[in-house]
């Protein structure tokens, strides 16, 4: 029986051999899947051909944000599911996209949970969730022009869709610290490109204030010792975010 809303599921990847496999075979059961490659070094490119209903296509790095923009306006149908190639649906995830897929959608996006790799262990299912658009009509939506934590904006309705979802994304604290350094490089440049500035006092308030959210509002205080440490490395970033936006100030003001 044809389904009332088809999905393309949409991927964009960069030496990912550790996780792309299990990232399309999520989503193998959906009506199209393009992969967007940025000329990886290692086998991801190797695991995607093995995968013939898989469309590889592959372009220089432009960008986080205009690279999913790209692969998203590749899509043949409306309705797109946006992935990482180190995230996966769940069991529970696919049996409540294929339900959704029969009825005429009420909204133009759905926010999906997100399942964290915390190091060594996945989140304790006490620990608050971060959400994200990743399904959601194309037809209605586009990429934030955010340089890091780029997220989908939808001109329309937009409702939960309880379809969780595993990011593999943070498995070591050695992992985590180059993503800190690179991200909050970055954060810094757009923050400084949007006219922020920050205050010496910002640089000793906020770490200790993000990580009270982190552990106790976040409820990171159940995921264990790996809770301290990621809190305390999430303050870190934080923190490392507005010391380069302090020092890009006295470099260029």
């Amino acid at each position: 029986m044809p389904v009332t809303n088809p999905i393309t599921a949409v991927v964009t990847c960069f030496n990912s051999a550790k996780t792309i496999g299990k990232c399309l075979d999520s989503v193998a059961w959906a009506d199209e899947i393009i992969v967007l490659d940025s000329f990886s070094e290692d086998d991801t490119v190797s695991i995607i051909e093995s995968m013939p209903q898989v469309i590889l296509k592959q372009q220089a790095f432009k960008g986080f944000s205009q690279q999913k923009q790209d692969v998203i306006d590749l899509a043949t149908h409306d309705w797109v599911l946006l992935l990482d190639a180190d995230e996966c649906l769940t069991p529970k995830a696919i049996k409540k996209i294929k339900q959704w897929q029969q009825r005429p959608a009420p909204a133009a996006g759905y926010n999906l949970p997100r399942v964290e790799w915390v190091f060594w262990h996945w989140a304790h299912p006490w620990v608050k969730r971060n959400e994200f658009i990743r399904l959601f009509n194309r037809q209605h939506a586009r990429m934030s022009q955010d340089l890091v934590h780029e997220s989908v904006q939808v001109d329309g309705r937009v409702k939960r869709l309880y379809a969780p979802f595993k990011h593999y994304g943070e498995t070591s604290i050695r992992v985590k610290l180059d993503k800190i350094n690179r991200y909050s490089a970055l954060a810094a440049q757009q923050k400084y490109d949007r006219g922020k500035r920050c205050s010496a006092l910002r640089l000793f308030f906020y770490p200790p204030f993000y990580f009270f959210r982190q552990y106790i509002i976040k409820r990171q205080i159940f995921n264990g010792v790996a809770g301290v440490i990621n809190a305390t490395l999430n303050s870190y970033y934080a923190y490392l975010k507005y010391a380069k936006l302090y020092e890009l100030q006295q470099n260029k003001d």
